[in-house]
């Protein structure tokens, strides 16, 4: 009697085991890597995969994302495949962050549920050289900037003319260069002198969406009145308390350093604006190394 009853329990427990894995479990691979990237930097260069791509091979579509901790994607690989990419990001600690990677093969999920335990499928080796590509991708770019340690600092203050500017957060750089000559123009016709380094105050980041405004400003003496111009206002920047990192590398990726400030102000509870500000130390036309830009970058305290 306890033989039979162990025997069903078995068989129970194995068609139970075989309905979660094949009509329930929502992936048909797993790989899981890490990275000493903070969450926020893997995310955006996941969110961003087409911009590393050829223009014309827009291979990956993004369905949905959690900013810095999920993301599903699909990845188109020929006319008959398509893969299924659920991402997982977490800080597993001070150092590291866990990138989790939940494939399914969209057309051909059951198929791949049987194979994958006993053979290294085509869709098993798209899977591993696919997230081979992202992790080394990760380390080439880790290479391409450098941060500091995070401090806890005062923003400076000054005083400048600027323009008020919105983009996506990977084309910020060219609406800065889009836009220099213009303030520049502005600058030189009416005789003002630039005190200092140009800056960028973000006065609204759209994490879902990825996008900013930000005011974009050469400093300059404080002046009494200055001409009417319908693009170009005055603002102060006022001091204040704030977490401050130093970035080096390409202008275009300086968000790199945002990213960190709010990993660490999240692992250290410390309660922030998600308003960042950056000043630019050197002139990206000077024919320097990237690696010597500097920029400081600054995220206000509540």
């Amino acid at each position: 009697m306890n033989i039979k009853f162990f025997k069903y329990i078995l068989l129970l427990g194995i068609i139970l085991a075989l309905g979660w894995y094949f009509f329930i479990k929502g992936h048909d691979y797993k790989i899981i890597f890490e990275t000493t990237q903070a969450p926020g930097i893997v995310y955006s260069t996941l969110t961003g995969w087409n911009n590393w791509e050829p223009t014309t091979n827009k291979v990956v579509k993004t369905i949905s994302k959690r900013p810095f901790t999920n993301l599903s994607q699909e990845l188109s690989i020929s006319s008959d495949s398509l893969i299924s990419i659920d991402w997982v990001i977490k800080r597993k600690n001070d150092s590291t962050t866990q990138v989790t990677a939940l494939l399914t093969d969209k057309n051909h999920s059951f198929y791949q549920k049987l194979r994958v335990p006993f053979f290294k499928t085509d869709f098993v080796k798209c899977a591993l050289s696919t997230l081979k590509h992202i992790k080394e991708g990760l380390i080439i770019h880790k290479s391409e900037y450098k941060l500091s340690h995070v401090s806890q600092s005062t923003i400076p203050k000054q005083y400048g003319v600027y323009m008020s500017l919105e983009s996506s957060l990977h084309d910020k750089a060219n609406q800065m260069i889009k836009h220099a000559g213009v303030l520049m123009q502005y600058i030189r016709e009416n005789n003002i002198k630039i005190s200092g380094d140009p800056f960028v105050e973000v006065t609204h980041w759209n994490l879902q969406e990825d996008t900013i405004n930000f005011d974009f400003c050469f400093p300059i003496s404080k002046q009494d009145s200055m001409p009417i111009s319908k693009n170009i206002h005055i603002k102060a920047l006022q001091e204040k308390a704030a977490l401050k990192i130093l970035f080096n590398g390409n202008y275009r990726v300086s968000d790199r350093a945002w990213f960190t400030l709010l990993d660490y102000a999240e692992t250290n509870h410390i309660d922030i604006k998600k308003l960042p500000i950056e000043i630019f130390k050197n002139d990206p036309h000077s024919g320097e190394s990237e690696l010597t830009w500097e920029a400081e970058v600054y995220i206000p305290i509540n």
